[in-house]
């Protein structure tokens, strides 16, 4: 018994060690020590990629306040709006700088994540292509700096 409990406790300790070693690998810097926190802020500004009139290539229409409308394979309009699959309040497109409460790093990685989750989830929008985020961080108040981010490609077939 003193042998398993030795053993449990090694293994406990060493994943524990691991967590700590691994962490400023992870972009949200999870188990690492930071003794002060990133002041970061991200400004997220949002579009549809969408088939030109012209049928050759395609063009970006903006999305205002995180809605759009799109027509559905018959036609139909549909109102689509981003705050109904994302919650996180930090990942709204409405163009104003909000803080990056994980760290820069981490809200883009969120972000990428957000916009092919809600790409894939909006099945009655036949005409957007993909979604892309035009992204500009401030880390720790320093100059901006511009991502860019696109959803998968969508299958509108």
């Amino acid at each position: 018994m003193r042998v398993v409990r030795t053993l449990v406790a090694a293994a406990w300790i060493g994943g524990q060690v691991v967590l700590v070693g691994t962490g400023p690998r992870r972009a949200d810097g999870s188990f690492a020590f930071r003794m002060f926190p990133e002041s970061s802020t991200i400004q997220i500004d949002l579009s549809r990629e969408v088939v030109a009139e012209s049928g050759q290539g395609t063009v970006r229409v903006p999305v205002e306040n995180g809605r759009w409308l799109a027509r559905d394979e018959g036609g139909t309009m549909h109102r689509f709006r981003w705050d109904e699959r994302v919650v996180d309040g930090n990942l709204f497109p409405y163009g104003q700088p909000v803080h990056a409460s994980y760290g820069a790093a981490a809200q883009v990685q969120r972000l990428a994540l957000a916009l092919d989750d809600v790409a894939a989830h909006i099945p009655e929008d036949d005409e957007t292509v993909r979604l892309i985020a035009d992204v500009t961080v401030r880390k720790n108040g320093g100059p901006p700096q511009h991502v860019e981010l696109a959803s998968r490609y969508r299958d509108n077939r």
